[in-house]
C-alpha cells in the first residue's frame, strides 16, 4: 500500500500538480487545499471531499480530500464526550475527513485526513470552560491539531487496529525555538506518540525532514506535514520520504512537498 498526503496549494483541475501526483501511484490520498480535482483522479478513486472553515467561520474556497483506490466505508466519528470540544469538532468536520476504507486488494484500515490551519481557534468559542485536557501549557491558544489529539484519545482500538492519520498539521518542533519561546509543538508531537501513533517520516529518515518552503525562513524549521500510523501499521512500513524537491519547488507546484509512505502487504515478513 502506498499513501500520499499533500497540501496542493489550491490546485485547480487543470494544474500540472495532478500529473506529478498521479506519477506517485498512490492507493490512498489525503489532500489539503484542493481547488478542484481533475477527471483522472475522480475516475481512478472513490473520493470524499470536505469544506474547511475560514478563520471567520465561513467556508473556504478549497477542499480537504480523502480518496482511495477501492471503497470508502463508514465515517469515523470524532467525539470526546465533552460538549464544547465536540461542538468544535463539528464546526471543523470539513478539516477532518475520516473513513474506514477498503483498498483494491481487500485490506481495510482507518484513514483520517487532517487540515489544521495556520491560525488558532477563536478564544470566544471556548471561553469560560476548562481547557486543560486540550490546550498545550506552553501555548496561549488551541489549534485544530489539539482537537485531533483530544478526539483520537477517545478512540477504542487505536493501538490494536490499522490507523493512518495524515495531513498538514501546521506544527513543527523547531517552531518552539522561534521568537517568543516554546509554543508546545514538541509536547504536541509527544502527545501523538503517547497515543501510540508513529511519525513515519521521522522514523524512516531519522531526522526532521522539511516538508514546507516558507519564504524567508530556513526550511529546516518546516516539517509540518505528517503521516502517523498505529503500531499495527507502522510495523509494515517499508519506506517514507518526501516527493522530489526540484519537481515540486522548482516547478512551483506547491509550497509543500508530498509525503509518501509505503507499507508491505499484510502478512508479509
Amino acid at each position: 500500500m502506498r499513501a500520499v498526503t499533500w497540501n496542493c496549494r489550491r490546485a485547480t483541475a487543470e494544474h500540472e500538480l495532478w500529473t506529478e501526483l498521479r506519477l506517485l501511484q498512490a492507493d490512498l490520498l489525503l489532500l489539503q487545499e484542493v481547488g478542484a480535482l481533475p477527471p483522472e483522479i475522480l475516475n481512478d478513486y472513490e473520493v470524499l471531499q470536505g469544506v474547511p472553515r475560514t478563520r471567520s467561520g465561513g467556508d473556504q474556497r478549497f477542499r480537504t480530500v480523502l480518496a482511495v483506490r477501492g471503497r470508502l466505508g463508514p465515517e469515523i466519528e470524532l467525539r470526546t464526550g465533552t460538549a464544547w470540544i465536540d461542538e468544535l469538532l463539528d464546526q471543523f468536520q470539513g478539516n477532518l475527513m475520516g473513513r474506514r476504507v477498503t483498498l483494491a486488494d481487500g485490506e481495510t484500515l482507518n484513514a483520517l485526513a487532517v487540515y489544521s490551519p495556520a491560525w488558532p481557534l477563536a478564544r470566544e468559542t471556548y471561553a469560560g470552560v476548562d481547557v486543560s485536557e486540550v490546550k498545550l501549557p506552553e501555548n496561549p491558544d488551541i489549534w485544530v491539531s489539539d482537537l485531533v489529539v483530544a478526539a483520537l484519545r477517545q478512540r477504542p482500538g487505536l493501538t490494536t487496529e490499522s490507523w493512518l492519520v495524515a495531513g498538514d498539521f501546521n506544527a513543527c518542533e523547531t517552531f518552539d525555538s522561534w521568537r517568543g519561546g516554546p509554543r508546545g509543538n514538541r509536547r504536541w508531537l509527544d502527545r501523538m506518540a503517547t497515543l501510540g501513533l508513529v511519525d513515519c517520516l521521522r522514523l524512516q529518515q531519522g531526522v526532521l525532514t522539511p516538508t514546507f518552503r516558507k519564504p524567508g525562513a530556513a526550511e529546516a524549521h518546516c516539517q509540518i506535514d505528517y503521516v502517523f500510523t498505529s503500531p499495527v501499521l507502522w510495523r509494515r512500513l517499508s519506506h517514507c520520504a518526501t516527493g522530489n524537491r526540484e519537481s515540486v519547488f522548482g516547478r512551483g507546484l506547491s509550497d509543500h512537498l508530498p509525503v509518501v509512505a509505503e507499507f508491505r502487504p499484510e502478512g508479509a515478513d
